[in-house]
């Protein structure tokens, strides 16, 4: 072990998205690590984030690129070698298009790459890249499901009306299905402007909202139609708490559904299953969860990781 860390606690900043980044800190209290994040939104923020560098065992970062930006260039400059880039999904698409304009930085190479979904470390390999698939997201365990809601409903999120962003979250294929199928109700949250243009009378709008938990309870069926995803945290969600979940990916305890023409199969069977009371919740995925993504899990999975980039072969964390 470095003599440095004989008498204290490993010192792990973490950086980039904030939704994910800020969670950090709390899962590691008490746990023997010193977990530092710090939202970049002050010169004194800028500041802790300096001196934290300077001291720090690893840096964990989590969203992807293949060029510096400042905190890496700082990052680099003070000679730290210890750093891990978790990709997170659209990330890769931008590095993408830079990769193929030959602007990845060479030193990016020599940093640990994983990412949050096997298909996303796939498409991560495809630039030229190391990088394996760990299992760090994680959201909130729910002791006692709701029941499904006696209204069949299907909910779903696209977070700007931006065509670029219409495409991608699939509201296109929202759209379509809603149409075919008047009788369904949709709810669409995370709209941050407008409304959505032939939106159908049985599709309902919200804006963006803090906490999915009052919508998640009073639906059957979350529906991802995305043409491109990480690891969809509302997905984890949904399938903590029994939902049946439409997904563009194959995911345990989801029904993978690649095209408006599936989802509407698959919908309308579970809406079958539905008005003849014969649809429960989703144990699968309430299973899959529990297995695979609680804090616990993912406290575990990344300790043991950090641990073996941190510390020699064989050395042990120090004792509180």
């Amino acid at each position: 072990m470095p003599e440095e860390m004989v008498h204290r606690s490993p010192r792990v900043l973490v950086c980039g998205l904030p939704r994910f980044c800020m969670r950090l800190p709390g899962l590691f209290m008490n746990e023997g690590w010193d977990v530092q994040y710090h939202y970049p939104d002050s010169p004194s923020a800028i500041g802790a984030i300096i001196r934290d560098l300077r001291q720090c065992d690893l840096i964990y970062r989590w969203g992807g690129r293949i060029t510096l930006g400042k905190l890496l260039w700082v990052a680099r400059s003070l000679g730290k070698k210890k750093l891990v880039m978790l990709w997170a999904g659209s990330d890769i698409l931008f590095a993408k298009e830079q990769h193929a304009a030959g602007k990845m930085d060479p030193w990016i190479r020599g940093m640990v790459h994983w990412a949050v979904s096997p298909w996303v470390a796939e498409e991560v390999r495809s630039i030229g890249l190391s990088c394996e698939y760990v299992k760090a997201s994680f959201v909130a365990p729910v002791e006692r499901p709701a029941p499904l809601p006696k209204a069949f409903s299907v909910l779903a999120y696209v977070p700007s009306l931006e065509k670029k962003k219409r495409e991608l979250y699939g509201c296109g294929a929202l759209l379509e299905v809603a149409h075919a199928l008047p009788s369904m109700k949709f709810t669409i949250v995370g709209v941050k402007e407008g409304r959505i243009p032939n939106a159908p009378s049985n599709v309902r709008v919200v804006g963006w909202v803090n906490d999915l938990t009052p919508y998640l309870n009073q639906t059957t069926v979350v529906w991802r139609p995305v043409r491109h995803d990480g690891l969809s945290i509302m997905v984890l969600e949904a399938l903590a708490r029994g939902r049946h979940v439409l997904y563009s990916y194959e995911f345990a305890g989801c029904i993978q559904a690649s095209g408006a023409a599936v989802a509407q199969k698959e919908l309308e069977r579970l809406m079958a299953l539905h008005r003849a009371g014969a649809l429960g919740l989703n144990q699968e995925g309430i299973e899959a969860v529990a297995r695979d993504f609680t804090p616990e899990k993912a406290r575990a999975e990344l300790q043991r990781r950090w641990e073996q980039i941190i510390l020699p072969s064989g050395a042990a964390i120090p004792a509180n």
